[in-house]
C-alpha cells in the first residue's frame, strides 16, 4: 500500500493515503485514520463520525467508482481552522452497484452531508472528488 507520510508523527500534519479498491483494504483507511485523529487529538463523536463520513465516501470508491478493481483511491485529512477537512479522491468512473437495491444501502451520501458543515461532489471524465469539511466544535 503506497503512503505519503500520514501525521500520525505529528498531528499537525496531514494525513495521507493511497489505496487500492479493493473492499478488503477498508478497515486498513478507517484504522489509519482513527489513529491520526488520536494524535490530533479529537473528542470519540468527533473521530466517529469523521470515520463514518470518509469510510462512506471510500467505500463508494471502491464499490462504485472502481468496482473493486484495485485501481487507486486517494485519501488526504488535515486540520484548519477549527474543522477537518477530508478529500476523497478517485480514478474511476461511476457505476452502479451490481448487487441488488438493498433497503439499509444507498445511504453514504447523506450520511457524508449530515456530518459535514460543508459537502461537494466534483465528478468528471478522471474521477470523483469528495470533499468534506467537518466542524471540531
Amino acid at each position: 500500500m503506497p503512503r505519503r507520510p500520514s501525521g500520525q508523527e505529528n498531528a499537525l500534519n496531514p494525513f495521507y493515503l493511497e489505496f487500492p479498491a479493493t473492499a478488503d483494504r477498508l478497515i486498513e483507511v478507517r484504522r489509519a485514520l482513527r489513529s491520526w485523529l488520536a494524535a490530533i487529538p479529537v473528542g470519540q463523536t468527533l473521530a466517529d463520525d469523521v470515520i463514518l463520513a470518509a469510510g462512506e465516501a471510500c467505500t463508494n470508491a471502491v464499490e462504485h467508482a472502481h468496482h473493486c478493481d484495485g485501481g487507486p483511491v486517494e485519501i488526504d485529512a488535515s486540520l484548519t481552522d477549527g474543522h477537518i477537512l477530508v478529500v476523497v479522491t478517485d480514478h474511476g468512473s461511476w457505476r452502479p452497484s451490481a448487487s441488488p437495491a438493498d433497503a439499509a444501502r444507498g445511504r453514504g451520501l447523506t450520511i457524508m452531508r449530515a456530518v459535514s458543515s460543508e459537502f461537494d461532489v466534483e465528478t468528471s471524465e478522471s474521477g470523483t472528488v469528495v470533499t468534506m469539511l467537518i466542524a471540531c466544535g
